[in-house]
C-alpha cells in the first residue's frame, strides 16, 4: 500500500503519439500487479501506475464499524477524484510522476524467456502503453470507462487467502502495515464482494463474468488459482492486448 505523493517533473509524450490504456485489476492477491510489473519489462515503450498510490493519508483511512479495524480494502480509501484526474492528464499526453512506495519485481523468468516474449511483441514507437493496476479498478463503469484495455484477474478465497496470508504486509508512507488476524475475511474479502460482484452471473463471485461485464464493459478475464503459472498469465495478457 502506498500514498500519494505531490507530483513533479511532468513529462510531455511525443506529438502524434498513440496512448493506449490498459487496465489490469482484481481482488487482493489475484496476480495483477506482477502482471502488470512483467509487462512494463517486456513492452519497449510502456510506463506503469499504480492505484495504490493514490490512497489517501494513513490517518484518514476508514475504520470498519464491526471490526474496528482500518479498512484499506474500500474504494473510500483511494482518492478517486486525484486519480481520475491524473488518468484523463494522461490521455492529453501528459504525466505527472507520482511518489510510489511499490517495490521493484525481479521477473522470474530466464533470459531467454524474456527474449522469446520481446520477439513475439511487434515494435511500436508511435504508441505508449500505460499498464494501471489496482484492486479497485473496476469497482465503478466510469473508472472502467477510462481503459482502452481491461484485464481482470480473480481466484477463489481459499486461493486469495493463502496468498494474502503469505506476505509479510505493506509499505505505506507513514510505516508498514501488517494484516492483524482474520483480516482477509473480515475485511479483504467482504470489500471485494460487496464492490464486485455486479460484474458476476447471478452476483456470485464464485461463478463466471455476466454478459454485462463481458460485453457492455468490454472485461477480459483470467482465473488465476494456484496451479497457474506466471507464464500462463504472461502469455494471456500479451495475447489479450495484441489482439
Amino acid at each position: 500500500m502506498s500514498t500519494a505523493a505531490s507530483p513533479h517533473q511532468t513529462i510531455k509524450f511525443q506529438q502524434g503519439q498513440n496512448i493506449v490504456l490498459i487496465g489490469l485489476s482484481g481482488p487482493s492477491s489475484s496476480g495483477k500487479t506482477t502482471v502488470a510489473k512483467a509487462l512494463t519489462c517486456l513492452f519497449e515503450n510502456s510506463i506503469l501506475v499504480h492505484l495504490d498510490d493514490f490512497y489517501i493519508p494513513d490517518e484518514q483511512i476508514p475504520v470498519d464499524p464491526i471490526h474496528q479495524e482500518k479498512d484499506w480494502d474500500c474504494p473510500e480509501a483511494i482518492d478517486f477524484d486525484k486519480f481520475v484526474e491524473y488518468i484523463e492528464n494522461i490521455k492529453k499526453g501528459i504525466l505527472s510522476e507520482v511518489k510510489t512506495l511499490e517495490s521493484d519485481v525481479t521477473l522470474k523468468l530466464s533470459k531467454d524467456e524474456i527474449s522469446e516474449y520481446r520477439r513475439k511483441i511487434p515494435s511500436t514507437p508511435d504508441t505508449l502503453y500505460v499498464f494501471v493496476d489496482g484492486f479497485m479498478l473496476f469497482h465503478d463503469p466510469e473508472i472502467i470507462s477510462l481503459f482502452d484495455l481491461k484485464l481482470f484477474f480473480y481466484a477463489s478465497f481459499d486461493t486469495l487467502k493463502y496468498r494474502r496470508e503469505s506476505r509479510s504486509g505493506y509499505n505505506t508512507e507513514a510505516g508498514f502495515w501488517v494484516d492483524p488476524p482474520n483480516y482477509f475475511e473480515n475485511i479483504v474479502w467482504p470489500q471485494y464482494v460487496k464492490n464486485h460482484n455486479y460484474l458476476f452471473i447471478d452476483n456470485d463471485v464464485n461463478k463466471e463474468l455476466n454478459t454485462y461485464a463481458i460485453k457492455d464493459l468490454g472485461l477480459l478475464s483470467y482465473q488465476n488459482e494456484s496451479k497457474t503459472t506466471l507464464n500462463d498469465l504472461i502469455q494471456w495478457s500479451i495475447d489479450s492486448i495484441l489482439n
